[in-house]
């Protein structure tokens, strides 16, 4: 099966009901999936508990209270039952089809990044998943209403065991992290396969706020937020850079004519010890290949 892990905000105001709605969608997927939280936000023990979660409060944080990504995923490595994770956002409802390209996967690829857009929906009460018309009536909600956000919102990453390793010391809820992951799995071979066709992910909207941490743009740029682009500097990449898509079904390499001009373009960013040779070969491209 799978292991999700995150890192929730206190459960506190909004951030409680959305939260709670996220975590219960996890389990109504399936009572095999291993959910473990990290952290010791408000509430999150509780919630761990509801539904047969591991919580595993101590994690190393910024400064600011803000947990490491680094860490996050070297415990989850490490304490997890499963040989496929998935890390994701403590805002996202997932549907019931969410993993079962995951076998699809596997049997294809030895290692792998599945990433894929997010759907913004207000929401603001309460889901009970364990009533089947209301779960219906949610769906229908966010597939008539929901707006896809932008490729370089990404909000899950699956991938198998310890195949993501030596992360810099990103903090969550900060610009660049996410980015910097796609980046990192082109970088390293690493098939990423973009599964927004076929798999949609509900963000439930809110203001900014983690921990201790709210509405305040100074914080937000000039502290943790300035770390993380300082570390990942150029090394970003989005969901249009996915070299491979899911369809039908099917995993299936990118190779329509936009994706090669944009691949171009990325790969002096993923290579830069070869950026020259790479730049030269896009010029003759362009000027004698198209």
């Amino acid at each position: 099966m799978i292991t999700i892990f995150c890192t929730p905000k206190n459960f506190e105001g909004i951030f409680d009901v959305i939260q709670k709605n996220a975590i219960r969608s996890w389990r109504k997927v399936s009572s095999e999936i291993e959910i473990i939280i990290f952290g010791d936000s408000f509430g999150a023990k509780e919630i761990a508990s509801e539904v047969n979660g591991i919580y595993y409060p101590k994690i190393k944080c910024s400064k600011n209270g803000v947990p490491f990504l680094s860490d996050l995923f070297d415990k989850a490595n490490k304490i997890s039952v499963n040989d496929t994770l998935m890390f994701i956002n403590a805002d996202i409802i997932i549907p019931k089809n969410i993993f079962d390209p995951i076998k699809i996967i596997r049997n294809q690829f030895q290692n792998f990044l599945s990433v894929g857009s997010r759907w913004d929906l207000d929401v603001d009460q309460s889901i009970n998943f364990e009533k089947e018309d209301i779960v219906k009536l949610f769906w229908e909600k966010a597939n008539n209403y929901s707006v896809r956000s932008s490729p370089a919102a990404i909000d899950y990453f699956i991938f198998n065991k310890n195949s993501i390793k030596k992360i810099p010391d990103f903090v969550i809820g900060r610009p660049g992290y996410d980015n910097w992951l796609l980046w990192y799995a082109r970088r390293n071979l690493i098939p990423l396969i973009d599964l927004s066709n076929e798999i949609r992910v509900i963000h439930q909207n809110h203001h900014f706020n983690f921990h201790n941490i709210k509405q305040d743009p100074k914080i937000y740029y000039e502290e943790d937020g300035l770390n993380n682009r300082k570390i990942h500097g150029n090394k970003v990449l989005n969901l249009l850079d996915a070299n491979y898509e899911l369809i039908n079904g099917m995993i299936n390499k990118k190779k329509s004519k936009e994706w090669f001009d944009r691949n171009l373009r990325s790969l002096p960013q993923i290579f830069p010890e070869i950026s020259f040779v790479l730049k030269l070969y896009r010029k003759i491209y362009r000027k004698y290949l198209i």
